[in-house]
């Protein structure tokens, strides 16, 4: 009883230092060994504290680089062909994104082959990368297309976004035929993307994205921060 009130008296503190604005959204908090000189506690209950506000989504943590403020949420509507670089403008946010990997593969899961109407052995694209607002990565993603579909999509692509490929190099519009969620934690290659820690809450997004035949042209497997986003859908 006594080691949860101290838990609780920690996160306290640390939250009337979140709510007088100490420390800014996106902003880093001052490091665990100076957190518990300056709020007087043990490192264990720290800990316990941080892992409390990390689960309401008040704070976030970057592998190797300490605990951060956390920043608005991101209103993400998955079925809208709009692109994250469009929606993140329009909500007042600095987009940013990068790929970590550009390559032709010739294997992936059953369930991406199916839908890409492809067998093992034919040449898919696969393309990793992340995402980031406010100079802070918030997702790491694996998008796969069919690369007879789309011949070259990933020597085109550049730093464009994928819809923009699309529409302006093969005049195709496309539209979120499937969404799955899943609660979930960092795959390691989100953490390695992201520069997330093993374990860090996240939120497994699975989207088929189909042409105006209907056919699937792109898989995208996505992990979001589990506090930096909010996902609306219009019914």
């Amino acid at each position: 009883m006594k080691s949860h009130s101290t838990v609780e008296t920690a996160k306290e503190m640390l939250n009337d230092w979140l709510s007088k604005g100490v420390v800014q959204p996106g902003g880093k908090l001052p490091s665990e060994r100076e957190l518990e000189e300056l709020l007087g506690i043990k490192r264990m209950t720290l800990r316990q504290a941080l892992l409390f506000l990390e689960g309401e989504e008040k704070i976030f943590r970057k592998d190797r680089r300490g605990w951060f403020v956390a920043l608005p949420c991101f209103k993400y509507t998955p079925t809208t062909s709009t692109s994250f670089k469009q929606a993140a403008q329009e909500q007042g946010r600095l987009p940013s994104w990068g790929f970590l990997e550009k390559e032709r593969v010739y294997t992936a899961e059953a369930e991406v082959l199916s839908q890409l109407n492809v067998k093992d052995g034919d040449e898919i694209y696969k393309i990793c990368g992340w995402g980031a607002l406010d100079n802070h990565k918030v997702f790491y993603h694996e998008t796969f297309i069919n690369a007879q579909s789309a011949p070259g999509f990933i020597d085109k692509l550049g730093d464009r976004s994928f819809v923009e490929v699309w529409q302006e190099d093969f005049g195709k519009r496309s539209h979120t035929q499937h969404l799955a969620f899943k609660p979930t934690r960092l795959s390691a290659g989100a953490c390695k993307g992201m520069g997330g820690t093993a374990g860090t809450p996240s939120i497994r997004v699975e989207k088929y994205r189909a042409d105006e035949a209907g056919q699937v042209i792109q898989v995208d497997i996505e992990y979001w921060r589990f506090e930096s986003v909010e996902f609306y859908i219009d019914l």
